[in-house]
């Protein structure tokens, strides 16, 4: 009679078990239905964002085309380009008076910054190769 109850209650307890695991396996089943369900939202969220910013691409297009201007993205290349033209040319301008003055007018306050920056002898060949472009040679024009 104790056997009987024994296996009686091990018989409930396979039962229950077995219960659990179907329902485990059911509730597996669900989540993995719920996380595609999930994912074709995400995917839906995801092309209906890309087809907004397409329809607001083509949109902002036709309103440059509309308004005569090049397409978008195009004003704010050239003005950018233009800028950094602009920046070019008045550095350039700046070099290109400054090496027109030492040239030409006074050399005497560039030399302070030339020996530090270069050893002695660099200094001397640079004298040397620099030299007769920088001294106005007016000999062989004088009358006497």
């Amino acid at each position: 009679m104790a056997i009987t109850e024994v296996w009686d209650g091990v018989a409930e307890v396979h039962m229950a078990l077995n219960n659990q695991a179907t329902g485990l396996l059911n509730l597996k089943k669900d989540i993995r239905g719920v996380l595609d369900q999930m994912e074709d939202i995400q995917l839906e969220i995801l092309g209906e964002r890309a087809q907004c910013r397409s329809q607001t691409r083509k949109e902002q297009q036709m309103a440059c085309i509309a308004k005569a201007r090049p397409p978008l993205g195009c004003s704010e290349g050239f003005r950018g380009q233009l800028w950094l033209l602009l920046l070019r040319l008045l550095l350039g301008a700046l070099l290109a008076c400054t090496a027109a003055y030492v040239y030409v007018v006074d050399p005497a306050p560039f030399e302070g910054l030339v020996p530090p920056l270069l050893s002695h002898a660099a200094v001397w060949k640079l004298r040397a190769l620099l030299g007769p472009f920088l001294r106005l040679e007016v000999d062989d024009f004088l009358p006497f």
